[in-house]
């Protein structure tokens, strides 16, 4: 049941950020915190299906838009790819741990 919460965050996360909506603009017409938005696109939380019927509102998609097999679609067009290191998401809670390490290092002579 876990992995079905994890699978359908990332559609959630997937179709939000498609769209170009942030995180914290979603969780504020959702009436949800920022926090909560991301346990739900992360499969740690379950999403209602009211937070559902509203996500499907504010993206404007079909709710069956929520349950078409990106990671599929994805593993389709990793394979189709003629180059020949593998792409790799980055998940933008990895981006920011990156960015807030980079920030952190002193850089001597820049």
């Amino acid at each position: 049941m876990q992995e079905n919460f994890k699978v359908l965050g990332r559609r959630v996360k997937y179709l939000r950020m498609d769209r170009g909506i942030s995180q914290t603009n979603m969780a504020e017409m959702l009436g949800l915190s920022q926090t909560n938005l991301s346990n739900m696109e992360g499969g740690r939380t379950a999403i209602t299906t009211q937070n559902l019927f509203k996500m499907q509102e504010i993206m404007n998609c079909r709710m069956a838009d929520f349950f078409v097999d990106f990671d599929e679609k994805v593993a389709q067009d990793d394979n189709a790819s003629e180059a020949p290191a593998t792409k790799q998401a980055i998940e933008l809670e990895d981006a920011v741990k990156i960015l807030k390490l980079l920030k952190a290092v002193d850089i001597k002579g820049l």
